[in-house]
């Protein structure tokens, strides 16, 4: 009766010789299954739709990299599992795969659709809405609705890796499209580089992943390795209550699921955070002479820069928070580095056997709103550095997750701070290396010489789950440009170009 009345559709047939594994313990939570994600990679050439399709399918029928092929099935308990076929086929085949040739320019596109090719700037800026662009990530009309949209209750057969290819008269737009079950960022880098090897016919180049079939990371999940040397996280006394969790996420669950929202991508050129980077490690290794320690200890990552800007400048639009206002930035970090090796969970970096899947950790960076305003750019920059460095250990990451499981909610978060914080997140793709990608192989017309062909725009589109002032840090383009992204509520973009432009100046296109 349902079936007729459409509230419901049949099923996908189990097919008896998939291999079927279970999930990961980071596959098993609803901040992965809640991210359909696409990322988009803007060519300024015309590239051969067929040879990006080969390269990525070959990819994933290369030893150890079928579960990227693999479809997502609940079984009679309820249970999400992957279903991996044995082998793949015109039928079911090993990515899905759509390509649109759009027959224009890519600007006489976007005019004909009212809005604005992203353009890198001078000083920086907002550059752009990704959302605009989101008819050329998916399928238009189409609204990413989780994981619900891969267990093939709508009678399609769906991998959980996609290819969809825009062709313009002068552009290229390739999107990579996955359910986050299938790989986080650094995952991701694996899979692209990967893609890019196929495609310039180098199989041998390409790494066998870590096994699928078992979960490595069981044991963190189950608490098994801690060890009788195991130590206390080092927030440990900023975690939380449970009134001031639920203070918080009460307030940050309205943002995230009821009030309106843009998406928005800033452009931090590096006319600008190059300086600030020098001048935060000149002011940090002058305050290490004035306390007799060595300069040379001091270490700044050109991320640790922006981050602290961006953290500066969602501050900075709270014009009425109080100086003694928490101000909690969670970073991303991969488990990976920590866990490889002598009593790692996976295999020593220099057997080449990456890990791709989901396997991520997190830093927290407490301040105040008051701090943030008036100190230093380079002392914010150290704290995000500290954070990292002394929350990134494995015995940290351990004790991280003894958290999760006291906690029993069912996430891999655990919340520092108070009810009453500033929330902001990053996640930095920058290690991903997608603005590094040459895919000249696939140029349609060939060019002299030995000219590199490499994205020179990067965007991501995700869904549903949309939380506010989550900033993913794209990475730097050949110009030294960094990207970055985030929804923020409705208003506050606007208000933060505002703001820009003060300090700035009004921003023009970078002329090319």
């Amino acid at each position: 009766m349902d079936y007729l009345f459409g509230r419901s559709r049949p099923a996908v047939a189990v097919v008896p010789s998939d291999r079927v594994v279970p999930l990961h313990f980071f596959e098993d939570s609803p901040l992965v299954q809640g991210n359909n994600m696409a990322v988009s990679l803007t060519f300024d050439a015309v590239l051969d739709p067929q040879k990006l399709r080969l390269a990525l399918e070959g990819l994933v029928q290369q030893p150890g990299w079928e579960r990227l092929g693999g479809r997502l099935r609940k079984n009679a308990t309820g249970t999400i599992e992957w279903h991996i076929p044995a082998a793949f086929s015109h039928d079911r085949p090993a990515i899905a795969f759509a390509h649109v040739d759009h027959g224009v320019t890519a600007a006489a596109h976007a005019a004909a659709r009212n809005i604005r090719l992203p353009q890198p700037s001078r000083v920086p800026a907002v550059v752009s809405n990704p959302d605009d662009f989101a008819h050329l990530a998916w399928t238009p009309g189409y609204q990413p609705g989780g994981i619900k949209d891969y267990l093939g209750t709508d009678g399609v057969d769906q991998p959980v890796l996609g290819l969809r290819v825009n062709s313009f008269t002068d552009t290229t737009v390739a999107v990579l499209q996955w359910q986050h079950v299938a790989f986080d960022a650094l995952g991701m880098q694996y899979v692209v580089e990967g893609w890019q090897a196929m495609l310039w016919n180098k199989p041998d180049a390409v790494p066998t992943p870590v096994p699928y079939a078992t979960d490595p990371f069981a044991s963190l999940a189950r608490g098994d390795d801690d060890g009788e040397d195991k130590e206390d996280h080092v927030l440990l006394d900023r975690r939380a209550g449970l009134a001031g969790m639920v203070k918080w996420g009460l307030g940050y669950g309205v943002d995230m699921l009821l009030r309106a929202k843009d998406n928005g991508m800033v452009c931090v050129p590096a006319s600008f955070w190059q300086p600030q980077y020098e001048q935060a490690l000149a002011e940090l290794r002058a305050e290490a002479i004035a306390q007799g320690t060595d300069p040379a200890g001091v270490f700044l990552t050109e991320n640790d820069v922006v981050t602290a800007w961006i953290m500066r400048c969602v501050v900075r639009l709270q014009t009425d928070a109080r100086a003694d206002r928490t101000v909690s930035a969670s970073i991303a970090m991969s488990l990976r580095k920590a866990f490889e090796g002598d009593g790692g969970l996976l295999p020593p970096a220099d057997q080449h056997h990456p890990y791709v899947g989901n396997a991520f950790g997190w830093s927290n960076v407490l301040v105040t709103a008051g701090d943030v305003r008036d100190r230093p750019l380079s002392w914010l920059a150290r704290e995000v550095r500290r954070a990292i460095n002394a929350q990134g250990t494995r015995a940290q990451h351990k004790a991280y997750f003894r958290l999760v499981r006291s906690a029993g909610t069912g996430l891999p978060v655990v919340v520092f701070g108070d009810g009453n914080m500033t929330q902001v997140g990053f996640s930095n793709w920058s290690k991903a290396g997608l603005f590094d990608l040459d895919f000249a192989p696939a140029r349609q017309v060939p060019v002299a010489g030995s000219a590199p062909c490499r994205p020179s725009y990067v965007q991501e589109n995700h869904g549903p789950i949309k939380p506010v002032d989550g900033f993913f840090i794209l990475g730097k383009d050949a110009k030294g440009n960094y990207w970055a992204s985030a929804y923020k509520l409705k208003g506050q973009w606007a208000r933060l170009q505002e703001m820009l432009e003060k300090e700035f100046g009004e921003a023009q296109p970078e002329q090319k």
